[in-house]
């Protein structure tokens, strides 16, 4: 068998492979249609229901503080497990325009429920908690419990 012939050879023997790679290539360079692009809108739009946390420790509490722009006291809801805290926004935007011209009045509503859970390594007292809501930004101050330390003997 000449070199030609090898070489031909091992072409169709790799040729099967290399139409695969081409195929995977162009699979993930083109932008994903169909049910693909149905994920990453699901997916995508998962990220707007939640919020920025900041979650600071010290020795004696946990201190989180939350952006909730454009949200209202009233439309925030806090609930407290040992060792969790959920923050929850019912956020509800109101736009009304009038069209003098056309004698029309149009009014938009728009609903959107912002949700975030806050798992902590040490239970919180939950009696001790204090929150407070200014310019858009929510903090919370959660006391720790203190627990007993047993050393260890022989």
């Amino acid at each position: 068998m000449t070199s030609s012939e090898k070489n031909n050879n091992h072409k169709g023997k790799n040729e099967p492979f290399t139409h695969f790679i081409h195929k995977m290539d162009r699979l993930f360079s083109e932008r994903p249609k169909g049910m693909l692009q149905s994920l990453d809108d699901f997916f995508g739009s998962a990220k707007e229901r939640s919020f920025p946390v900041d979650l600071h420790e010290t020795n004696s509490e946990y201190i989180l503080t939350a952006s909730l722009p454009g949200i209202a006291r009233s439309q925030i809801s806090i609930d407290l497990l040992t060792q969790a805290v959920t923050i929850s926004a019912n956020h509800v935007d109101s736009l009304a325009t009038q069209h003098k011209t056309q004698g029309m009045f149009q009014k938009d509503l728009s609903a959107s429920r912002l949700s975030r859970t806050i798992s902590f390594p040490k239970p919180i007292n939950e009696r001790k908690v204090t929150a407070r809501h200014r310019d858009g930004i929510l903090t919370l101050h959660l006391p720790k419990v203190k627990g007993n330390r047993i050393e260890i003997n022989d």
